[in-house]
């Protein structure tokens, strides 16, 4: 099959977990013995080599645009520069607007000089950023396609934005919500956990009898403890090790990883329940890694409560590398992840991969990938509370201090299993490829 794939993001450019899922699919997708072609603006990274160029009108007047071109993994790369495509990747609101327009004109323009040779069985398009692209290759080829919602951003921009990228038909209205737009267009419409479809059912609702989910995967083959520095030494060594480094003495590790922001990842929660903690005899014994940075009044948050416990707590606003992250994965004893929503997420996988406990807000993809030891004891791979609830997570996390190792041991295998086997690349690829051709079951409403 041959599958064209759109995206504003694709490795080596990342900002979001977006590029890590789009580059596994459209690898996974090869390894299965699919034809790939990328389609994503080049952001000023002058990836690959020119490959042709071609004018376009935009706003008005003539842009030269030119598809500079690369094979990565047996992946076709075509990353589109010129203008505004060559801003940062995700630039002030109205200059990212008119980038996805200017994308939409330069994918239609490029693929009307590679259809000759290149006719693509499936467009691919993913989030919202593509919709004018999706719309475009959609009007002129007639091509079917997917649109894969990673999260929802819930956003309107005007209408004249649609009829710059010719597509005037599709902007009825002054606003329009691009992602609402991008599923209309689409044959089928996919988001990333079964969790997060019927949390979003207001959405994707308007879409029934083409909506359905394929879940992300993980790479356990990167994500692994046989790449730790220390990796021959007992988890309990290394763990010393890794609190030692951040000027830690030993105890029970806790670990959160993410973006600081107030809409999504509930470090305001996990801040709350140290607070509530510090009151119990057992928080003498927890350590508190924080890793991640954004909102200033959360980061200064997180410092107060990091000054008023510095034996149980270091925040770290820094970006870590992948390596040391690995390391940090593989040497705490749990990872904590108290979102407010979450599509899929991938800091729970990763962290399963190495032996690190989840304990998670039951919503979305984490609900779905993490196997709660209240409800399953014996095939747990971490706990899930209630999100948003401080007084729950701090429950959690005493009871995970207190748990003894042979369930902490089962907790680890059940979780490196479940990551390694039931969330893979392939197996996503695989039920993408059902997608493609229709041969996949879809989200019902009236189903129990």
């Amino acid at each position: 099959m041959r599958v064209l794939i759109l995206s504003f993001e694709y490795l080596p450019v990342k900002v979001g977990g977006l590029a890590e899922a789009v580059t596994s699919i459209a690898e996974g997708l090869v390894k299965l013995g699919n034809e790939v072609v990328v389609l994503t603006p080049d952001h000023g990274k002058n990836l690959g080599e020119p490959s042709l160029s071609f004018g376009l009108s935009f706003e008005g007047r003539r842009v030269e645009v030119t598809a500079r071109k690369r094979e990565q993994n047996g992946v076709t790369v075509y990353s589109l520069s010129g203008d505004v495509l060559d801003a940062d990747v995700y630039p002030a609101w109205e200059t990212l607007l008119r980038k996805t327009v200017l994308f939409g004109k330069a994918s239609a323009g490029l693929l009307n000089r590679l259809i000759g040779t290149f006719k693509p069985d499936v467009v691919h398009a993913h989030d919202w950023h593509t919709v004018f692209a999706l719309g475009l290759l959609k009007k002129y080829f007639g091509l079917r396609t997917v649109f894969t919602v990673h999260r929802l951003n819930k956003a309107k921009v005007p209408a004249w934005l649609f009829h710059e990228a010719n597509l005037s038909e599709l902007a009825p209205y002054p606003d329009l919500d691009p992602e609402h737009t991008a599923a209309y267009i689409a044959d089928i419409v996919t988001t990333v956990s079964r969790s997060y479809l019927w949390e979003e059912w207001d959405f994707f609702r308007h879409f029934d009898g083409k909506v359905t989910h394929v879940f992300n995967g993980i790479d356990c083959s990167f994500w692994s403890e046989h790449l730790l520095e220390n990796a021959d030494k007992p988890r309990d060594e290394r763990r010393r090790k890794v609190l030692g480094r951040f000027g830690l003495s030993d105890g029970r590790a806790f670990m959160f990883i993410g973006r600081f922001d107030r809409a999504q990842k509930g470090v305001d929660t996990l801040l709350r329940a140290i607070e509530i903690l510090s009151g119990d005899p057992a928080f003498r014994e927890m350590r508190f890694i924080i890793v991640g940075k954004g909102d200033p009044g959360l980061e200064a948050w997180a410092k107060a409560v990091e000054n008023r416990f510095p034996e149980n707590v270091r925040v770290i606003t820094d970006v870590l590398p992948r390596e040391l992250v690995r390391e940090l994965y593989g040497s705490v004893d749990f990872v904590v992840i108290p979102s407010y929503f979450e599509p899929f997420g991938l800091v729970q996988l990763e962290a399963m991969c190495l032996g690190a406990v989840p304990i998670a807000s039951a919503v979305g993809g984490l609900k779905d990938t993490i196997i709660d030891l209240n409800a399953d004891p014996e095939n747990a791979t971490g706990i899930l509370v209630p999100p948003r609830d401080a007084f729950a997570l701090a429950r959690a996390m005493i009871k995970a201090k207190e748990l003894d190792e042979g369930t902490l041991t089962r907790l680890r295998e059940n979780a490196r299993r479940r990551a390694r086997e039931d969330f893979t690349w392939e197996k996503a690829c695989r039920r993408y490829l059902l997608v493609y051709t229709g041969a996949v079951d879809k989200a019902m409403p009236f189903l129990l």
